[in-house]
């Protein structure tokens, strides 16, 4: 089956700080959109790839993406004023037109792995849409609307966090995007999108390394992780 990659890649990190976007500081020698790439890269080395960046550093980017040689099959556009848009524009592109699947990938989840990438694009091609998700450790509660007293406890078993790479059939996720756009939806992955729309989403293991790097916190766990992962 065909298969395209999306990595939405336009956030500025404002949660993290600095001048640099977080998905282009090196990670342990290795920037950290190169790394999210090559997980998804890895599972699927024949897929076009269209990055969704902020036009600023559109140039820098291709800088990147020339040092590290993963230009092969890349476009890059310009993305939108959040992911949901982002991931709309990317969908545009005529490279993956000819894509039965699309994974989608964020570029601040550096650890995902290719197996990872191929379990749930498996999924994806009996349900029409997979994402990972991951069961927390600590007890979950649902909290009111002031965000300061305890409605329930949510049962563990129940709640899943969201992880990706997620993946969906092109035309599906198209025409969710499309739907979102027309109501004014906004969601926060692209599952939630899918969802909106009225189709099932199947959920796989995800892994407990596949963090998202968005705070300065996030960022020495990923050091460590990816310290310990190379020795192992």
């Amino acid at each position: 089956m065909n298969v395209g990659i999306v990595i939405p890649a336009a956030g500025n990190g404002q949660r993290f700080g600095g001048q640099l976007p977080k998905q282009y500081r090196v990670l342990c020698g290795v920037p950290v959109i190169i790394r999210a790439l090559s997980a998804v890269r890895t599972a699927f080395p024949a897929a076009s790839v269209v990055i969704a960046c902020d036009g600023r550093w559109a140039s820098h980017l291709e800088q990147v993406l020339t040092e590290y040689r993963a230009n092969q099959a890349v476009a890059i556009v310009d993305g939108g004023s959040t992911r949901q848009e982002s991931v709309r524009y990317a969908l545009a592109h005529p490279s993956l037109a000819s894509a039965e699947l699309v994974v989608i990938h964020d570029a601040a989840r550096p650890l995902a792995t290719p197996s990872l990438a191929q379990r749930v694009t498996e999924a994806a091609q009996r349900s029409g849409a997979a994402i990972p998700v991951f069961q927390p450790k600590d007890t979950v509660k649902l909290l009111g609307g002031d965000g300061r007293t305890v409605e329930s406890t949510v049962p563990r078993t129940r709640v899943g966090l969201a992880q990706t790479p997620q993946a969906f059939y092109r035309e599906l996720l198209i025409e969710a995007h499309h739907e979102a756009y027309r109501d004014h939806f906004e969601g926060t992955d692209d599952a939630s999108i899918v969802e909106y729309a009225g189709h099932p989403v199947t959920a796989i293991e995800g892994e407990e390394t596949n963090i998202k790097i968005t705070t300065p916190l996030d960022w020495a766990i990923a050091e460590h992780l990816v310290s310990t992962l190379n020795q192992a």
